[in-house]
């Protein structure tokens, strides 16, 4: 009999594995891996939703329960995504149906329908007409009939299109379908997302330095991934519009990664006006049908060229030919969620699957990615001078100790002041990077000393001050704003400051200053990224203030000055990489200014002044910087010199996440010598942020060859500290986590 292995829909780690259902005669055409199925599930069968996995013939199926419906609409789940769920669930260490929810949109799956499934999302349908190729075109009565005939021969349009580029209207269009002369079908809707941007451009001129990286990368044939390290402004994007157009000339797809949705704007334009609608976009703001229409356009191949944040590396492109993955030393490419993914592992995997050309880009790129270039495992590609070789930005260092000392005592020093004023004056705009979003970072009783916290997080709230609210940025929980400290009533200081109080300190200084502010508070509404960026661009404003989403990626013309507040918090984080994620914010902010003239500034404020790492940024000194950070992790053997697991433990009882965690190290150094592999474990610690939403969380930190023999290990001890049923907190595992 015909069963079929099936992941099943909220499955905890526990018992999570693939269950074998019998597959009904009258499913037996249609059951295949990828099927979604409706089945029974546990002793009281409660319907579940599940995928198919395997498919095999068994003799004994008596102890069975059997599917109860079967949908395979469209084909969505595609051999290639399969292994991309597969792989998911072998290296992070997610259950195999958070595997599939992350590599299939939500639009695309199904509901339980009482014993039947349904449709996520109902189908946004439209017509789109082709010509057929063998009608009798001396049978066309008239220009017009010519002319939508000639123009469909090259592809499906739908009636927008048509009208577009021929000028026709809809009644001739109806008047060939009737005659035979041109074929209709229906299709997913074009979302309207970005689709006032047109293919305006189609010539690509390459500096002599543009035209060497661009060279060297396609003379290699082998599946070693690239690394282009290019300073600010080099003109990394040109090249990547060639290596596209070289994909697409072979018939083949191409893929580009951006870290941040406030990048898509500026990367998205460039794509449409060169490729046009055959470009598609993915990223978190999209809604369920727009991220399905997407998907479903690279699916049924309308679309050649996706851009997109990290979700975008599971689009189904037909042929793939190369992933382009920008900015690629950024965090925002590690999923902190279940599953706990790396995008750029997963795009690797995918380029090696598909046979695909990788290329990784960045001015600052991650320490392992130059690691792994400089010792021979990626072909390194080197663009050491901005385009048009414009010098980089002069930078000066601002000792706030030494401001405080005469008297100049403000968030942003009375020369940053002048500096904003008489840019202004010169027609220029700036750009202000203070990485911390709201008004006052803390609030603190002058009696008892303690500070304002979150009853559900062990972190200090943060003043809003536009809405006049309390705000956890951990947990997203609001208070209103205390008249009196909630301990002894006493007197409540705020002090710290955010982007909302640095945007009222500068207008009140600058009041002819045109600020526009950009943070997660200002961008949650449906494309007010591209709407602000856009604004920016044409200069209704004069100055920018933003956190971490305005120091990456942004071009404009006119910016002339730029801005750091607020370092010295990220360079005292206790995280091995903290200096290079200062250091990458620094000089990446820092290239936004004189991207297009010379006589740029930027200013970096701290109390720290020599600190090597802020004066290293400064330099824009990436090399020096790489070799003393590389010797620190060999030292003290962090990445790459090993692999960082955290295992953690969470529960609404603190003792109790503290005694799971002391009990799954002791199941580690039970089973350990059976594997044979080396191991340093560090801890059970409370995280850094002990408690987040009322649970409480601990963790063990492995230093690790992160290999499938360690995966085997670390998968033993979970299933071991699982069936032991006094162990109560929830358990899961991040591989080399960003932030903890």
């Amino acid at each position: 009999m015909l069963t079929a292995g099936v992941a099943v829909d909220k499955a905890t780690l526990d018992f999570d594995m693939l269950f074998s259902y019998l597959v009904p005669d009258s499913f037996a055409a249609e059951v295949k891996p990828g099927s979604i199925v409706l089945v029974p599930f546990g002793r009281g069968n409660r319907m579940r939703t599940g995928i198919v996995l395997s498919v095999e013939d068994r003799e004994d199926t008596t102890s069975l329960k059997s599917i109860v419906d079967v949908k395979n609409e469209d084909h969505t789940i595609t051999a290639d995504a399969l292994k991309i769920i597969r792989y998911l669930k072998e290296t992070t260490f997610c259950t195999w149906y958070e595997a599939v929810k992350t590599v299939i949109p939500y639009g695309a799956l199904y509901k339980i329908d009482g014993d039947r499934l349904s449709k996520q999302l109902v189908r946004h349908l439209q017509n789109v007409y082709t010509a057929d190729r063998d009608f009798d075109v001396s049978q066309l009565k008239n220009e017009k009939q010519r002319a939508v005939y000639e123009f469909l021969k090259s592809g499906y349009y739908n009636i927008k299109q048509i009208e577009i580029n021929t000028g026709v209207k809809k009644t001739v269009v109806d008047t060939l379908v009737r005659y035979g002369a041109v074929k209709c079908r229906q299709t997913d809707k074009d979302t309207s997302v970005y689709s006032h941007i047109e293919k305006c451009r189609d010539h690509v001129a390459l500096s002599a330095q543009q035209q060497k990286v661009y060279d060297e990368i396609l003379r290699y044939n082998d599946d070693k991934t690239h690394l282009v390290h290019g300073v600010t402004s080099s003109g990394k994007s040109m090249v990547f519009i060639k290596l596209i157009q070289n994909a697409l000339a072979q018939g083949g797809s191409a893929m580009v990664l951006v870290p941040e949705i406030s990048l898509t704007p500026q990367m998205i334009r460039l794509l449409k006006e060169f490729f046009g609608d055959t470009v598609s976009v993915i990223h978190s703001q999209l809604s369920h049908t727009e991220r399905l229409l997407q998907y479903n356009r690279a699916l049924n191949g309308q679309s050649r060229v996706v851009v997109g944040t990290r979700s975008a590396v599971f689009t189904p492109l037909k042929d793939l030919k190369l992933i382009i993955v920008d900015e690629e030393h950024e965090k925002t490419f590690k999923s902190e969620s279940a599953p706990r993914y790396n995008a750029i592992r997963v795009a690797q995997f995918v380029a090696k699957n598909t046979g695909a050309r990788l290329v990784l880009a960045s001015a600052t790129p991650s320490v392992e990615s130059y690691y792994l270039a400089q010792n021979g495992f990626y072909h390194l590609h080197t663009m050491p001078n901005r385009y048009s070789d414009l010098p980089l930005p002069q930078v000066e260092i601002i000792d706030m100790s030494q401001q405080a000392m005469v008297g100049d005592t403000g968030p942003v020093s009375k020369v940053v002041l002048r500096y904003i004023a008489e840019n202004i004056a010169d027609g220029k705009q700036s750009i202000i990077l203070i990485n911390r979003r709201g008004y006052s970072t803390v609030g603190i009783c002058k009696d008892c000393r303690q500070p304002i916290k979150c009853k559900d997080c062990s972190v200090n709230l943060v003043k809003h001050k536009k809405q006049n609210k309390l705000m956890c940025h951990y947990c997203g929980r609001v208070y209103p704003v205390p008249e009196v400290c909630p301990e002894c009533g006493g007197e409540i200081s705020y002090s710290g400051y955010g982007t909302q109080h640095i945007e009222e300190y500068i207008q009140s200084a600058v009041p002819t200053a045109r600020i526009l502010r950009m943070d997660a508070d200002s961008t949650n509404q449906t494309q007010s990224h591209e709407e602000m960026l856009e604004a920016f661009g044409k200069k209704e404003y004069d100055i920018l203030i933003g956190t971490q989403m305005v120091a990456k990626g942004l071009d404009f013309d006119d910016v002339n000055l730029v801005v750091v507040l607020g370092i010295d918090a990220m360079l005292n984080h206790p995280g091995y990489n903290s200096a290079e994620q200062a250091f990458n914010l620094i000089t990446q902010v820092i290239g936004r200014a004189g991207r297009k003239a010379r006589g740029a500034k930027a200013v970096i404020q701290t109390y720290d002044s020599f600190n090597p790492t802020i004066n290293m940024a400064a330099a824009q000194d990436y090399n020096t910087f790489y070799k003393g950070e590389i010797a620190y992790r060999k030292l003290n053997t962090y990445p790459p010199f090993c692999t960082m697991v955290t295992v953690a433990f969470t529960h609404t009882s603190e003792p109790v996440a503290a005694k799971d965690s002391r009990t799954f190290l002791e199941i580690i150094k039970r089973i350990s010598p059976q594997y044979n592999i080396p191991l340093m474990v560090l801890g059970p610690v409370p995280f850094d942020v002990a408690m987040v939403s009322k649970t409480y969380r601990w963790r063990l930190s492995i230093k690790c060859k992160n290999n499938a023999l360690f995966r085997q290990f670390l998968n033993k001890a979970i299933e071991i500290y699982l069936k032991n049923k006094e162990n109560k907190s929830s358990v899961y595992v991040n591989i080399n986590p960003m932030q903890e």
